[in-house]
């Protein structure tokens, strides 16, 4: 009975794993892409932008990408908790 315990577990392992390349695969082709169309845009950044104007737009950007993700990992792990929440040691 434990043999098919270990059997199912490692089924079930095997499964996710799977997914979750799947899922990086998808990931890095939607980079291959964007970087693709990166190289073919013709944006050209201006010397008239102060440093501080491209650190605000880069630091807004930032945390805009972060917020995105975040809610990401919400919808796809509705029960997970941060280690900060469950009062563990980070």
């Amino acid at each position: 009975m434990e043999g098919d315990s270990l059997k199912l577990n490692f089924e079930i392992a095997l499964e996710k794993i799977d997914t979750l390349s799947e899922h990086n695969q998808a990931l890095l082709d939607k980079i291959q892409d964007l970087e693709y169309e990166l190289s073919q845009s013709k944006v050209e950044i201006t010397e008239t932008g102060s440093s501080e104007d491209r650190f605000r737009n880069i630091t807004a950007g930032a945390d805009e990408a972060m917020n995105r993700y975040k809610e990401y990992l919400k919808k796809e792990f509705k029960n997970a908790k941060s280690k900060q929440s469950q009062g563990q040691p980070v």
